[in-house]
């Protein structure tokens, strides 16, 4: 058998394509890994991706795959950006470009830009990333109708929509670059970031992924996940301004039971709800939590 073409961008640091066309054909399925440098199992699952197919025993189908280390020096560096920086999956609507002179651009804006070409060239993404508090893996989807009927392809239990609301992220992040090209894309919170287990399921989506858009051998296990929409965002106010208990990605919480709280004020939500990304270890003003209620979709 002969092995796949494996070919690192001579351009842009971190991309690797690879195909059994050396002609590189479409689809081209993206592969995301650290776009925040804090967070490994992407890493972790391109590494496991290249060692595999050098060993023959992995390799794509059709198409190519377009593997992306998002942020590198950020990754040396283990930390979400670099010193000074700016998170990168703030900026891919790429306003910098207009409201901000390049000489106070940071590392993260240059990255951006190299990026860009790659986004344009892609027809499906998968953006892994992990929490600082332990979460079930759950899917984030751009808000198009295919990329809702891939998570259910790929098998998530949880699939989360709505970050394309006002106020919401949806246009500064991967998936969203994405939406702006019509591509459906999933962004996937893995785990827990020091958890084992997080790059295991990492791995494991990565695979099913990859089956569900034709270009692995193998069947995704098509599920039936719980859709929930995105409904709010919890800003950290004040230093004091913490959970009052302990937290738990995806945890349901009643209506009318407190959230957070400081020593002036209590957060308690109006109807049930699932808290997502929960972290009130933020820097004040920065998001400490999302807020989701269940979402009925038509099949």
């Amino acid at each position: 058998m002969n092995l796949p073409t494996i070919l690192s961008d001579p351009d842009i640091d971190g991309v690797t394509r690879i195909s059994s066309d050396p002609s590189l054909p479409r689809p081209h399925i993206g592969i995301f890994g650290a776009i925040h440098g804090n967070e490994r199992c992407g890493i972790a699952v391109i590494e496991r991706l290249l060692e595999r197919v050098r060993g023959g025993e992995l390799g794509p189908t059709a198409g190519t795959w377009v593997l992306v280390h998002g942020n590198p020096g950020a990754t040396e560096a283990t930390r979400r950006y670099s010193r000074g920086g700016d998170d990168l999956n703030r900026l891919f609507d790429y306003a910098f470009i207009e409201e901000i002179p390049q000489e106070r651009w940071s590392p993260e804006h240059l990255r951006a830009l190299a990026l860009r070409p790659v986004f344009d060239e892609l027809d499906v993404l998968l953006d892994l990333h992990s929490a600082t508090w332990p979460t079930p893996p759950f899917a984030i989807i751009n808000d198009l109708p295919r990329s809702a009927e891939l998570a259910r392809r790929v098998g998530f239990d949880y699939v989360t929509e709505g970050w394309g609301q006002p106020g919401m992220l949806m246009e500064k992040v991967t998936i969203g670059a994405m939406k702006a090209r019509a591509k459906p894309a999933l962004s996937v919170e893995c785990g827990q970031h020091d958890d084992p287990a997080t790059v295991e399921a990492a791995w494991s989506c990565t695979l099913r992924f990859l089956a569900a858009c034709g270009v692995l051998e193998g069947d995704a296990p098509a599920g039936d996940p719980l859709f929930l929409e995105i409904v709010d965002i919890v800003s950290r106010p004040s230093e004091s301004f913490c959970f009052a208990r302990e937290i738990r990605g995806l945890e349901r919480l009643q209506a009318g039971e407190v959230l957070a709280a400081d020593r002036i004020a209590e957060l308690r939500v109006r109807e049930p709800c699932y808290v997502l990304m929960p972290n009130d270890a933020v820097p004040v003003g920065r998001d400490m939590a999302f807020l989701a209620r269940e979402r009925q979709r038509e099949r």
